[in-house]
């Protein structure tokens, strides 16, 4: 169970108005995810058989499914993982270069899997973080471990929810509340508490809850934040994302160095602009 906190921040009236809209267009859930089938065929042709049996769109009740039976094995675990990296990444150009990359240069990584995703279904969202935290695979990050994590989960009052950077961002806009996408378990404690709170107020179940910060552009904010001469590191960070995906993209195939100084280059240049947007945020002497 996640102890609540006394100190957990109020309903956002955004997720109010979120909540009004999605209840307004029949609750619909998150489509499927287009994936590009040859790309992953190419990275990880040992898993041809489960690449084959995945749908063109990809949605979460299939990966659920996987995730469920991700604690039977080693392999089923391997299975979920794929499954979820296809999900995560949709059709970003590089996700199956990385995918292959944790897999094959972790030897523990079918071990580590299978225990996590018990751990997420025994003891819940938090302690599977903290406990993958401690049993790190190499090349896989807080936001794509998340989205294994959510995927294996079990009981809603202990949920395992995705933590990424689009979450984190408006967690920061519309709550301010600061979460670290950088193994801090209590960061990750911290934000289940207050998702599974708000939850909890609005009587939603917690997975729903964050979709709607997921799925919010904050398009009409950041619009507002333009004018007013405001506009925070959003579309900076959102820049080199692209810049990213493009360099993977290259013709003539992308040198598996090359893209390790790459995306090396864009973490550093990630690091500056929020530093420089915290000093903003401060408050003056």
């Amino acid at each position: 169970m996640i102890a609540m906190s006394n100190d957990c921040v109020p309903v956002p009236s955004r997720l109010r108005e979120l909540l009004r809209r999605w209840v307004a267009e029949g609750r619909q859930p998150q489509g499927g995810m287009i994936w590009n089938r040859s790309t992953w065929l190419a990275s990880l042709p040992e898993h041809q058989g489960l690449l084959a049996e995945l749908p063109d769109r990809l949605d979460r009740d299939h990966v659920k499914e996987l995730g469920r039976r991700a604690g039977n094995s080693p392999g089923e675990a391997v299975r979920a993982f794929v499954a979820t990296m296809v999900w995560g990444y949709g059709l970003v150009g590089y996700g199956a270069f990385r995918t292959a990359r944790v897999l094959r240069e972790n030897d523990e990584a079918p071990r580590i899997l299978r225990e996590v995703a018990l751990r997420t279904r025994r003891d819940g969202g938090a302690d599977a973080f903290e406990w993958l935290g401690q049993h790190r695979l190499r090349y896989l990050g807080v936001s794509f471990a998340t989205k294994y994590l959510f995927f294996c989960g079990g009981a809603e009052a202990s949920p395992a929810l995705v933590l990424d950077r689009r979450v984190q961002r408006w967690l920061s806009r519309y709550a301010d509340l600061h979460v670290s996408l950088n193994w801090n378990a209590d960061d990750y404690r911290r934000y289940l508490c207050l998702v599974t709170d708000w939850s909890r107020e609005l009587d939603l179940k917690p997975d729903e809850l964050e979709y709607l910060m997921f799925a919010d552009d904050g398009s009409q904010q950041i619009a507002a934040e333009m004018v007013s001469g405001n506009f925070d590191e959003v579309a900076v960070l959102d820049a080199l994302d692209e810049a990213a995906t493009a360099f993977a993209e290259l013709p003539g195939g992308t040198d598996l160095y090359d893209l390790d100084d790459f995306e090396r280059g864009v973490r550093q240049l990630r690091r500056i602009v929020l530093a420089r947007g915290a000093t903003r945020r401060e408050p003056p002497e």
